[in-house]
């Protein structure tokens, strides 16, 4: 009994620490969750078994390529989507564009296509006023869905 009289302040003080540690984990908890799980949680379960590799992006970079009116394409999977950027010439109009994105699209097995959702960036060599277009494609949807198209003025 002597030893807590006599060091009453330092127990008060280590009791008052360890609670400040307590109450600054739970604070920590609260505002920075689980930071040991995915980026993407468990949305991407379902494509375990269903991977794009870097030869099938090469072999639709080759494609792409083939046409003379496209001058560089990039590619780049993240998570479930996969982005495609394109840059054609200044000869190729809107439509023709359009349909770059359906011959990449293509390119993929009908398993990554149900899997995967598609965005295809399409820009011109020098600015247009009808350029760039983005086009997006859910892989529960039908088709592609583009930005709006611009009126020339």
């Amino acid at each position: 009994m002597d030893f807590i009289k006599k060091n009453k302040f330092t127990i008060i003080a280590i009791g008052c620490f360890l609670i400040l540690v307590l109450l600054l984990v739970q604070v920590k908890n609260a505002f920075f969750p689980d930071m040991r799980t995915a980026i993407y949680g468990n949305r991407l379960d379902g494509i375990k078994d269903i991977k794009i590799t870097k030869g099938e992006l090469s072999t639709l970079k080759d494609t792409l390529e083939k046409n003379e009116t496209v001058s560089k394409v990039s590619t780049i999977v993240s998570g479930k989507i996969v982005n495609i950027m394109i840059t054609v010439g200044d000869e190729l109009g809107l439509d023709q564009a359009k349909e770059l994105a359906n011959t990449s699209y293509q390119e993929f097995t009908k398993e990554q296509q149900q899997n995967y959702d598609f965005q295809v960036f399409i820009q011109k060599n020098n600015d247009a006023k009808d350029f760039p277009i983005i086009g997006y494609k859910h892989h529960k949807k039908e088709g592609f869905s583009w930005t709006k198209d611009r009126t020339v003025e």
